[in-house]
């Protein structure tokens, strides 16, 4: 349940093309709707973001970004304490057209990720030096190169699958079946299938196999050993946990939590 309200402070315009904002966020906040007439990157150090943009439920680990073009409305929930960073782009700035002109996910390259990583470590708001106006246009630059999702974990309100998704967000070691979970929602599984792909554009797998990793990336937060989190999501042994996240992130679990911690 939401316990506070935050409504970020908007002025008219930017005081630069480029411009950051930073919010410490405590759990259980929402975000008010709102937008501006400029263009924002949504970004979180650690754990997750949730948003609804333009009626559209959007899912973030952190080694995500949320793009939102200029003029749709959004809003954000987060269960846990976020260091959240909004850069926002100027819709006139020439950069800005090469973006995409509806909501979207980047995956955060190197590349990318340090870029991010100097400006907010220097606590940057106006884009005024040359050498910060360089960074953040190679920023955009590389992503209007970089290929963007649709949603890394999307919702649906569907009567049949919504159930569903909700249990396994909140307990990912549940490894039903689908054939199981189509007996509990009295369906068939073929028809669940469909409507997965239909609704989802994914598996179910595929779908179950996204919720724990962004469940382990919150979960590596807290200070519990890699078993007992591999335990938490379902996985009898750690050494198979820690080959599905090297898997799907390039790195360790405990090489994830180092650099998360290190940042």
């Amino acid at each position: 349940m939401t316990d506070k309200k935050f409504l970020p402070q908007l002025d008219e315009s930017l005081p630069t093309d480029v411009f950051f904002h930073y919010f410490f966020l405590e759990a259980k906040t929402e975000t008010l709707s709102h937008s501006h007439s400029w263009g924002q990157l949504h970004l979180i150090k650690q754990g997750r973001l949730e948003m609804e943009v333009d009626r559209q439920k959007m899912y973030c680990p952190a080694n995500y970004a949320i793009w939102t073009p200029a003029h749709l409305s959004h809003r954000a929930f987060n269960h846990n304490d976020v260091e959240y960073c909004a850069i926002n782009i100027e819709f006139e700035f020439e950069l800005s057209q090469k973006l995409p002109t509806s909501a979207c996910m980047f995956p955060l390259t190197p590349l990318l990720r340090a870029i991010v990583d100097d400006l907010v470590e220097r606590q940057t708001t106006e884009v005024l030096s040359t050498e910060d106006k360089y960074l953040s246009y190679v920023l955009i630059e590389r992503l209007s190169k970089t290929n963007p999702i649709e949603n890394y974990l999307p919702f649906t309100d569907d009567k049949l699958l919504a159930p569903i998704l909700m249990q396994l967000q909140e307990n990912p070691a549940d490894d039903s079946s689908l054939e199981i979970w189509a007996k509990r929602v009295f369906s068939t599984e073929r028809t669940l299938a469909r409507r997965f792909q239909k609704e989802l554009k994914m598996s179910f797998n595929d779908w179950r196999q996204r919720a724990k990793l962004a469940k382990a990336m919150v979960l590596l937060k807290d200070a519990i050993s890699i078993n007992e989190i591999a335990y938490q999501l379902g996985y009898s042994q750690g050494s198979s946990f820690i080959k599905m996240f090297r898997k799907h992130t390039g790195v360790t679990p405990e090489q994830f939590r180092k650099e998360q911690q290190g940042k």
